[in-house]
């Protein structure tokens, strides 16, 4: 299902909580993706798609319980995902495009991928001024 040449997959994965300016926009993407995009276990899917391991899904699974737990779950994962992408030198607009495409979410890829570039490109305008 997921890419085996992933340069972070496998690899033990530490996680501390991202407050880098570089990554505010995707994060804010990111969150908006779990709490108002993906449905009931999409985001597993979804880790299952990109490799994380069993053990890390379960941890994610184990922080949040309740009805929409789901969302939180989404979220954890997708900022896990992130930090692995991110220490790997990934481009992570592209590998979240990817991974929305193969979860059959093709409506959501688009969107999110110009949601995420957006903030790119507004700091590209800036920074040619």
């Amino acid at each position: 299902m997921g890419r085996e040449l992933d340069s972070w997959v496998g690899r033990p994965l530490s996680f501390k909580q991202d407050h880098q300016q570089e990554t505010q926009h995707l994060r804010s993407v990111l969150w908006s993706l779990a709490t108002k995009h993906l449905c009931r276990g999409e985001w597993k899917i979804l880790a299952q798609h990109w490799d994380l391991s069993e053990a890390h899904i379960r941890a994610v699974e184990q922080q949040w319980t309740g009805m929409k737990s789901f969302k939180e779950h989404g979220h954890r994962m997708l900022l896990v995902w992130l930090h692995g992408v991110v220490m790997a030198g990934e481009n992570p607009v592209k590998g979240l495009y990817e991974g929305l495409v193969e979860i059959s979410r093709t409506d959501l890829a688009e969107s999110i991928r110009q949601k995420a570039n957006a903030e790119s490109c507004s700091l590209k305008l800036c920074s040619a001024m």
